[in-house]
């Protein structure tokens, strides 16, 4: 039997190369689709993407706060000290604004700062009003008026009996003001009330003295008001501890 010539070969075998070409292309889709069935179809995720860390040279940088600056308005606001008179007190040098020193030349005088435009002021006299030369201490001053200038003198106003006493004021206003307030007991007790006309609640204290001699004190009153006003400050005997003339008295008052 002849052999099969090399170009008869050719035509059988290219034929059969295609038709196996195919079944493996078909074998490779079904393997591919069964492998996508098994894991339901859905693609890989990527792994997630870690956050960069902070170093040295990447400091977070705060942002500004959201809420409003607080108010700004002042109050009515007082705070008082007692404290001893000290020997000789230069009212010229304390008042700054204005000093006020009582009863030198008479029970109704007194000798005041000539630049001070009256910004202390006293209320309405209540009798009895007696002048007194009893002060431990002394008081100085210079550039008054109606008494220009004094070295130092003990000289000051009381009252007798109980619900008798003096009233002081001066200006108020949103800034911060200073008055001080030196006072007296003779066989008394002293009651203050500091007010503002402005608002708040008023602030008061004692001062007792059973002995006929007198006791001294300074009243160092700091306060603020939330809009123009005054402060008022009223010295008043409380209680009286001598049927003769007991009551409280009044030297000096600075204002700063």
């Amino acid at each position: 039997m002849p052999l099969l010539d090399p170009g008869a070969r050719r035509e059988y075998l290219e034929p059969a190369a295609v038709i196996l070409a195919g079944v493996l292309a078909v074998v490779a889709f079904g393997l591919i689709m069964h492998a996508r069935a098994n894991s339901g179809g859905q693609p890989e995720e990527p792994d997630p993407i870690a956050a960069p860390t902070t170093t040295a040279d990447q400091i977070p940088i705060p942002l500004p706060s959201a809420s409003l600056p607080p108010s700004m308005t002042p109050i009515n606001a007082i705070s008082i000290e007692r404290v001893p008179v000290a020997g000789t007190v230069d009212l010229a040098a304390e008042g700054t604004i204005d000093w006020v020193h009582w009863g030198e030349q008479g029970r109704f005088s007194l000798e005041r700062d000539a630049g001070g435009e009256f910004a202390i002021l006293e209320g309405t006299p209540t009798a009895p009003r007696v002048r007194h030369a009893a002060s431990p201490q002394r008081f100085a001053w210079n550039g008054g008026e109606p008494m220009a200038e004094s070295s130092g003198v003990t000289s000051g106003i009381n009252t007798c009996g109980t619900g008798n006493g003096f009233t002081v004021t001066a200006p108020a206003g949103t800034g911060r003001n200073v008055l001080t307030v030196y006072v007296g007991a003779i066989s008394a007790r002293g009651d203050i009330r500091i007010k503002l006309s402005t608002g708040g609640e008023p602030v008061t204290d004692i001062l007792e003295n059973r002995e006929p001699t007198m006791t001294t004190a300074a009243y160092v009153i700091s306060y603020q008001a939330s809009g123009t006003g005054k402060i008022s400050v009223e010295w008043i005997t409380g209680a009286t501890f001598d049927d003769t003339c007991g009551g409280v008295a009044l030297q000096a008052a600075t204002l700063s």
